[in-house]
């Protein structure tokens, strides 16, 4: 036998409105940021991540790289009469193989656009390798 044909939705509704009064209204917060999702295009020549992180300054920013492991991070502590409000984020993207993890770049434009940028290797082509020939080694040398 199962409860399931006895359960009624419309008594949670109830539970609901008695907690409203029991829990603190939550004002003045800021709504999270789905902005800073971040722009990953990884094409032939170049591997580039873009991030909107205008409500960012340049040094709440850190980039770093460890390897092939690019991390994005931003920090801010706002403090006014009011109150204190901070705000953050982070990214953690690992770069491809062929991305050239020596020429990462980074710049921030005015309208806060971050971009990340690396120009992929150059691929080295297949060839073929000739023999030379050599004089016989003497055996007693070894």
């Amino acid at each position: 036998m199962s409860l399931y044909p006895f359960f009624d939705p419309k008594h949670l509704s109830y539970m609901g409105e008695y907690m409203r009064d029991y829990m603190p209204v939550a004002t003045n917060y800021d709504p999270p940021t789905s902005s800073l999702n971040a722009d990953i295009v990884n094409t032939d020549e170049k591997f580039s991540v873009n991030l909107n992180v205008s409500q960012f300054k340049p040094d709440e920013l850190k980039i770093n790289l460890d390897g092939r492991k690019l991390s994005i991070q931003g920090e801010q502590d706002v403090v006014t009469d009011h109150g204190k409000s901070a705000k953050s984020f982070s990214r953690v993207i690992v770069l491809p193989e062929d991305v050239d993890v020596a020429s990462v770049a980074s710049s921030l434009s005015d309208d806060g656009k971050l971009s990340i940028e690396a120009p992929k290797l150059i691929p080295v082509p297949g060839r073929s390798i000739p023999i030379r020939k050599m004089p016989a080694i003497d055996q007693q040398k070894y």
